[in-house]
C-alpha cells in the first residue's frame, strides 16, 4: 500500500509541475488563439482552484499507479514514460476529438493535434515518475 501512495504522490506532483510548463507556459497563447474564447468558459487565475487541480492530477496518477501495479507490473522508467504515454494520448485522442465533434471549442484542428502531442510528453512524464518510484520498493 505505501508503494501504490508513494507513487501516486510522486506521479501526482511531477505531472501538476510538468503539466502546468507545458499546458500553461509553453501552449497557453497558442491554445487561446486557437479556441472558441467563450465569455465565461475559462475562469480567472484568481477564481481557479488549484486544490481541484492537484485533485485531478491525483486521480490520474492513481490510475495509472493502479494499472501499472494490478495489470501491467510496470516499474522501470521506460515502461513508464511509453504506458504512460500511449494512455495520455489515447485519453487526449477521446476527449479532444469528442469536443471537436460536438461543439465549437476548437477553432480549427491544430490544438487537436498540440494537446495529444503534449498528453504523450506529459502523461509519458507522470507515468515515468510512477514506475520509477515503483521500481524502488
Amino acid at each position: 500500500m505505501l508503494e501504490i501512495i508513494t507513487a501516486t504522490a510522486l506521479g501526482a506532483v511531477g505531472y501538476f509541475i510538468i503539466g502546468w510548463f507545458v499546458f500553461e507556459f509553453a501552449l497557453g497563447k497558442f491554445m487561446a488563439n486557437n479556441m472558441t474564447s467563450a465569455q465565461g468558459f475559462k475562469k480567472s487565475d484568481a477564481e481557479s482552484s488549484l486544490i481541484w487541480l492537484f485533485i485531478s492530477c491525483v486521480a490520474y496518477s492513481l490510475l495509472l499507479t493502479i494499472l501499472f501495479t494490478q495489470w501491467t507490473e510496470t516499474n522501470t522508467l521506460a515502461e513508464g514514460v511509453l504506458i504512460g504515454g500511449f494512455i495520455g494520448g489515447m485519453i487526449s485522442i477521446m476527449t479532444s476529438t469528442y469536443w471537436y465533434a460536438t461543439s465549437h471549442l476548437f477553432n480549427n484542428f491544430k490544438p487537436i493535434i498540440a494537446d495529444i502531442i503534449a498528453a504523450v510528453a506529459t502523461v509519458g512524464f507522470m507515468g515515468g515518475v510512477i514506475s520509477f518510484a515503483l521500481g524502488l520498493f
